[in-house]
């Protein structure tokens, strides 16, 4: 270990890595036990395989979200940076609308010139 520590250059915590080795040992057993699908099942079990994933998707995305530190919103409601901000991206979002849209437009125009098209 202290090997590592020093071909590394920085200062880890004893406890912190052997931590890290025992949840790296525990995700390793519970990938072993778990039972692998049996085939031949037929379209509905790849169906449901589908499903599954897209629930599991939802619950990693929650999960994630709940971890995340979210400041009061009294805090955010009387700080004039949060909507200083917020208009900024408006702003922003707004002028590249109307430049993609005037572009749209004007290539649609050409491709109707070039083709013949008559509207």
């Amino acid at each position: 270990m202290a090997k590592n520590k020093v071909e590394l250059g920085v200062n880890v915590d004893e406890a912190v890595v052997e931590e890290q080795k025992k949840v790296s040992e525990n995700q390793g057993k519970s990938v072993k036990n778990q039972k692998s699908p049996k085939n031949g099942k037929g379209k509905n079990a790849k169906k449901a395989n589908v499903g599954a994933k897209i629930a599991r998707y939802f619950r990693e995305i929650i999960s994630e979200l709940k971890k995340v530190e979210w400041p009061k919103l009294n805090r955010t409601k009387n700080n004039p940076g949060v909507w200083a901000n917020t208009g900024t991206v408006v702003v922003v979002v707004l002028f590249f609308l109307i430049i993609i849209t005037a572009f749209d437009i004007g290539l649609l125009s050409l491709f109707k010139l070039l083709v013949g098209i008559n509207a």
